[in-house]
């Protein structure tokens, strides 16, 4: 167990050091590398996206979600129930993340959601200050330090509206348009 007086940017580095990832959290590399089923992803590594690593790294810190599809899934929920405010990179990666989850880890990614309704996120503090807090600190600051709940009569209409939100936007829309655009080419 990690000691909870050790600060935020020493258990991170010491976390990206242990999972192969790079010490500033990727935003030196201007390309990213991630497979999915064993097929290689490489895209640009854009601005907002940099923006957003250092903080999004130190959630998957304090909530001890992995890394891994799963862990991605729950920190997607947890980023979304917490609300990522004005950065469009964090909403758009979630949201993917969030579909995922629905059908890799549906169960896990519920509790994080539910876990996230009573916390807050560090996104739009400076990453100085986070860095420097200790992780209970830090823990106690986004709320995570309470003990975790059964999910209420209220968690359930939230959960299942940004579902329908997310399907429609990510499926849904893009689904019409290339029905719409066929029928405008072939028709």
């Amino acid at each position: 167990m990690v000691s909870q007086d050790l600060l935020v940017r020493t258990a991170l580095a010491e976390l990206l050091a242990a999972r192969g990832i790079p010490a500033d959290s990727g935003v030196s590399l201007r390309w990213v590398r991630v497979r999915m089923f064993g097929v290689p992803i490489v895209f640009p590594n854009f601005a907002a996206r940099r923006a957003i690593l250092f903080m999004h790294d130190v959630h998957h810190l304090l909530t001890g979600y992995e890394t891994t599809w799963r862990g991605e899934a729950e920190i997607g929920a947890y980023e979304i129930a917490t609300g990522c405010k004005r950065y469009w990179a964090a909403w758009f990666f979630n949201i993917g993340g969030f579909l995922f989850g629905l059908v890799i880890a549906p169960r896990r990614m519920f509790r994080a959601f539910v876990r996230a309704r009573d916390c807050t996120n560090f996104y739009g503090v400076p990453a100085e200050r986070v860095g420097a807090m200790t992780l209970a600190a830090a823990r106690a600051e986004l709320g995570l330090n309470q003990p975790l709940r059964a999910a209420t009569r209220r968690d359930w209409p939230a959960f299942l509206l940004w579902t329908l939100l997310f399907v429609a936007a990510y499926v849904l829309v893009p689904i019409t348009a290339l029905v719409l655009l066929w029928h405008w080419l072939c028709g």
